[in-house]
């Protein structure tokens, strides 16, 4: 009786062997990877790269760097709308004073070096969405501006007035968190003795220096000295500083 020898398994070079398409196709997805693998030392040395080919990798890092930061600065609006005691309670207050904030009057946006949000009475709360360096710091900057929209809806406020302007400056930064100690610190300045009361009259300054009606010489600086006692006594509508 005859045996018939014992089949032994394919190896991978006999598999490829016998399929050139699938050895060709393999070889061309290594190719790609070797491309790609290229590509990205060519942009992280910059050797091999045309000035166009550095300039356009440059715009897509900031393109993605900006839909990033869109991205969390809506999610952290979204999140602090619904949770933070602070934006909630300013949310309610806004309503009674007949001012209701949507999601829509509260949009994410990328500033200049100068300012992480704004008001306009027209367009709501801007949220610098590139300015921001933590998530605290996005939810003080929401509160510092709902103040600015609240002032404007309870009191009226005549933003080209310096005295006006200078007046819910000295709020938003005492109310919001803007000036607590730790945030201080993280700029460079910081006391031992009214430490608070020095950092609002500060930030409230270089606020209203920011208004195109108080930009002369010492007009901020006497504005907010002016107001500054009877509206940094003022919390509403918080009972204190919180």
């Amino acid at each position: 009786m005859s045996t018939q020898p014992t089949p032994q398994p394919a190896t991978p070079a006999a598999l490829f062997a016998q399929h050139p398409a699938a050895s060709d196709a393999q070889e061309a997805k290594d190719q790609r990877k070797f491309e790609k693998w290229r590509k990205s030392l060519s942009y992280i040395t910059g050797i091999g790269l045309s000035e166009q080919d550095k300039i356009e990798y440059k715009k897509g890092l900031d393109k993605e760097l900006e839909n990033y930061q869109c991205k969390q600065c809506v999610t952290w609006r979204d999140t602090f709308m619904k949770n933070s005691p602070a934006v909630i309670f300013m949310l309610d207050n806004l309503k009674k004073v007949g001012c209701p904030l949507t999601k829509e009057l509260m949009q994410c946006m990328p500033c200049d070096a100068t300012r992480s949000g704004g008001f306009s009475p027209e367009h709501g709360v801007l949220l610098c969405q590139n300015r921001f360096f933590n998530k605290r710091h996005q939810e003080d900057t929401m509160v510092h501006e709902m103040i600015h929209m609240y002032d404007h809806c309870r009191f009226n406020v005549d933003w080209s007035d310096c005295r006006h302007h200078a007046c819910s400056e000295v709020r938003a930064a005492s109310l919001s968190g803007d000036c607590r100690w730790s945030r201080e610190v993280r700029r460079g300045f910081y006391t031992f003795t009214k430490q608070h009361q020095v950092c609002v009259k500060r930030r409230a300054i270089l606020s209203v220096k920011q208004n195109s009606c108080c930009t002369e010489p010492g007009v901020a600086e006497r504005a907010v000295a002016s107001v500054f006692e009877s509206c940094f006594k003022d919390t509403r509508p918080f009972d204190e500083i919180y």
